[in-house]
C-alpha cells in the first residue's frame, strides 16, 4: 500500500472514530448535567485551548474570515448539535435521531452539482441509498419500536441538523481553496462563535452549572479532544483531498461503529440485525467508491 493511500485510509478511520465518539461522550456527560451545559463547557475549553495555541496570530484575523467561518460554525456546530440534543431531550429516541440525521449524505449528493468531481452519478446514488437502508436496519434492530409520542417538530430537528452539516460541507468544499487560513484558525473562529451561541442557550434555559461529577468532567475533555479537535480537523482535511459526496458517505459508518463501541464500553447488546445492517452499509460504500465520476488526470 502506498504511503499516500495509507495516510488517506488512516485519516478516514480517524474521521469515523472521532465523529462516533461524540455519541459516546454525550452518553457519559448528559447523565450528570444538561445538554446545553455540557456543550457550553466543551466549547469553552475548545476556545481557550485554541486561543492559547494561536496566540498573536489572532491579531491577523480579518472580518472576511470571521464572516466566512461564522457561517460554517453556525451550520456545522451550533445548529447541528443543538437540533440533535434538543430533539433527544424532548423524547425523540437517539436511534431515530441518528437515522434521520443519516440522510445527510443523500442531501450532499443531491446538492453536489457544481463540478464534475462533485456530481453524483446513478451508481453513487444507488450506493448511498443502499447504505441508508443498512443504517435503517442497524437502528431499527438495535432500538426496536420506541413507541414514544413525540411532536412532529422533534422529528424535523435531526433533519435540520443534517441539512446544516450538508450546507457547511458544500460551502467549505467550494471555498476552501481561496481561504489559505490553515485548519486551526478556522476551527477557533467557529468554536468561539459556537460558544457564544451556547452561552445564550444555557442562560436562556437556566441550566448553567459548574461540572463536578467525574463522568461529566471526563466527557468534556473527551468531547473536546476527540469529538471537536480530531473530528472537525479530519473533516476539513478530507474535504481537501476527496469529493464532498465521498466524505459524506463515511457518515454511514458512524451508527454501526457507535453501536459496537457502546457495546464494548457500556455493555450494550448488539442484535443479529446489527451485523446484517453493517454488511449492507459496507456494500453501499463499496458501490460508491468503485463507480467514481470520470475526470481528467495529469500525468
Amino acid at each position: 500500500m502506498k504511503r499516500s493511500t495509507l495516510g488517506l485510509l488512516l485519516l478516514q478511520v480517524a474521521f469515523v472514530l472521532s465523529w462516533s465518539s461524540g455519541y459516546i461522550g454525550a452518553k457519559l456527560g448528559t447523565q450528570g448535567g444538561g445538554a446545553f451545559n455540557l456543550l457550553f463547557w466543551r466549547f469553552l475549553l475548545v476556545s481557550v485551548c485554541l486561543g492559547v495555541f494561536l496566540n498573536v496570530r489572532l491579531l491577523k484575523v480579518s472580518w472576511a474570515q470571521i464572516r466566512h467561518y461564522a457561517v460554517i460554525g453556525f451550520l456545522s456546530q451550533f445548529l447541528y448539535l443543538s437540533c440533535l440534543y434538543v430533539a433527544i431531550q424532548n423524547g425523540l429516541p437517539p436511534g431515530i435521531a441518528a437515522i434521520i440525521a443519516a440522510l445527510q449524505p443523500l442531501m450532499t449528493a443531491a446538492l453536489s452539482t457544481g463540478s464534475a468531481t462533485e456530481r453524483s452519478g446513478g451508481w453513487q446514488w444507488a450506493g448511498l441509498m443502499i447504505s441508508f437502508v443498512g443504517v435503517a436496519v442497524v437502528i431499527a434492530g438495535q432500538y426496536g419500536s420506541g413507541g414514544q409520542r413525540v411532536g412532529l417538530v422533534m422529528y424535523c430537528l435531526p433533519l435540520a441538523a443534517a441539512l446544516g452539516l450538508t450546507l457547511a460541507t458544500l460551502y467549505e468544499r467550494r471555498s476552501v481553496q481561496h481561504q489559505g487560513a490553515g485548519l486551526v484558525l478556522p476551527l477557533f473562529i467557529q468554536s468561539l462563535l459556537t460558544l457564544i451561541g451556547f452561552t445564550g442557550a444555557v442562560l436562556y434555559t437556566d441550566t448553567l452549572s459548574i461540572p463536578r461529577a467525574p463522568n461529566v468532567l471526563i466527557a468534556i475533555v473527551w468531547l473536546t479532544v476527540f469529538s471537536t479537535f480530531v473530528a472537525y480537523l479530519s473533516l476539513w482535511m478530507l474535504l481537501r483531498v476527496m469529493s464532498a459526496t465521498h466524505v459524506a458517505a463515511l457518515v454511514y459508518l458512524e451508527p454501526p461503529v457507535t453501536l459496537v463501541w457502546a457495546a464494548l464500553m457500556f455493555g450494550d447488546v448488539i442484535r443479529g440485525s446489527t451485523y446484517a445492517g453493517i454488511a449492507v452499509v459496507i456494500a453501499g460504500l463499496l458501490l460508491v467508491r468503485l463507480k467514481r465520476p470520470t475526470v481528467a488526470c495529469a500525468s
